[in-house]
């Protein structure tokens, strides 16, 4: 009796877990390099750690955001990674987590994110997961409670229906570029 109770609790807890993939969560939020996986950029990192994989960068002028080689951009906020921007120099070079590439058509990327809850306007695919509610939302949220508990990814597309800039950030960085 006593090893069912506990079989059965340690099948709720794999089942709890894995149901995490139901939505984003910060860690969903990372790049990685195409040819090594360890060489990760998350959000949440301290600028040194993501400076010992994508080298030195450079402050823009105009927001905070900090360029890198190979078309990567990173948003700041308090020491901490909030944006992960990849655009057309990246491509062959990093991906999401998941594994979004620039380049990859619209089908292909609503294979890895989903159908269900995207958001489609004429050149992009949105999703929003509210962390706190649990749940995506069809639009971007008009004053939410924490806007930091608010994940997106965002894909912009050029004529050609291909990826051309991708990115993962928390709804602060979106909406407020900060």
């Amino acid at each position: 009796m006593r090893r069912s109770i506990l079989a059965l609790l340690f099948l709720i807890l794999l089942t709890a877990c894995g149901s995490s993939k139901s939505g984003l969560t910060a860690d969903d939020l990372a790049i990685v390099k195409v040819d090594n996986d360890k060489e990760i950029v998350r959000y949440g990192m301290s600028r040194a750690s993501v400076e010992k994989v994508l080298g030195e960068g450079e402050k823009s002028d105009v927001i905070n955001i900090v360029s890198y080689e190979n078309d990567v951009s990173v948003l700041y906020r308090d020491n901490a990674v909030v944006a992960i921007l990849l655009s057309e120099e990246s491509n062959g070079i990093f991906k999401t987590l998941q594994g979004a590439e620039i380049n990859m058509n619209k089908e292909d990327l609503e294979k890895i994110y989903g159908h269900d809850n995207v958001i489609e306007k004429a050149k992009n695919l949105d999703y929003i997961y509210d962390s706190i509610e649990g749940k995506y939302l069809s639009d971007m949220p008009v004053d939410p409670k924490d806007r930091t508990k608010i994940y997106h990814v965002s894909v912009m597309f050029n004529d050609n229906g291909e990826a051309e800039n991708i990115s993962l950030l928390d709804n602060n960085a979106a909406t407020l570029a900060k």
